[in-house]
């Protein structure tokens, strides 16, 4: 299933992101045929955050992405998580444990399991983070939302999203934070998808 509310212009969006099993969860943040940009995304140690659409129901196991160009090199942690969608964001679930493989290829896909499964309760946004720490951070295919950052903060106020659509925060080497802090709105989002 997408993960934005459906309507008719949604079958189009579905069959280009791929069909699972009918019984599969499957959310994405934006779809597929409009990934249009490779990212940087935030630096060694930082979680980078896209926020994405759950219903009341959906059990979560596992996010993926896709690393573009720049694979990750000489890295020592990776994890993801997710976060409510709070003015502060709180850790929701159990993340995923520390993967401490030292790369990530360029142009393939990474997925992590979470430690339990997640069942979501209230319909709405919540956060899917990614933190990596290393030497070189891969970069990952998504898009552009805004010309910068700054303007993206702007259109927060229009539609009540504290936050926005991306962002890094403070992260931990192998754990993640109890809540995201220090968070900076981005002008890009790598594509994410929930299972």
């Amino acid at each position: 299933m997408p993960s934005y509310p459906s309507t008719a212009a949604n079958a189009r969006e579905f069959g280009f992101s791929g069909s699972p099993l009918a019984s599969a969860l499957y959310r994405e943040n934006f779809p597929r045929d409009q990934i249009n940009v490779d990212n940087a995304i935030g630096t060694t140690g930082l979680i980078t955050a896209a926020a994405i659409w759950v219903n009341t129901g959906d059990v979560i196991t596992k996010a993926s992405i896709c690393v573009g160009a720049t694979a990750g090199a000489t890295l020592t942690h990776k994890y993801f998580a997710l976060y409510s969608n709070a003015t502060i964001p709180a850790l929701i679930g159990t993340q995923q444990a520390d993967d401490t493989a030292a790369a990530m290829a360029a142009n393939t896909v990474y997925s992590g399991t979470f430690g339990a499964t997640y069942t979501v309760t209230t319909s709405g946004l919540i956060w899917v983070a990614f933190c990596v720490t290393g030497t070189t951070i891969p970069t990952l295919v998504g898009k552009t939302t805004n010309l910068n950052a700054t303007a993206a903060a702007a259109l927060n106020t229009l539609t009540g999203l504290t936050n926005g659509l991306c962002v890094t925060a403070t992260g931990a080497a192998s754990t993640a934070p109890a809540t995201m802090a220090a968070i900076t709105q981005l002008a890009v989002q790598p594509w994410v998808l929930l299972q």
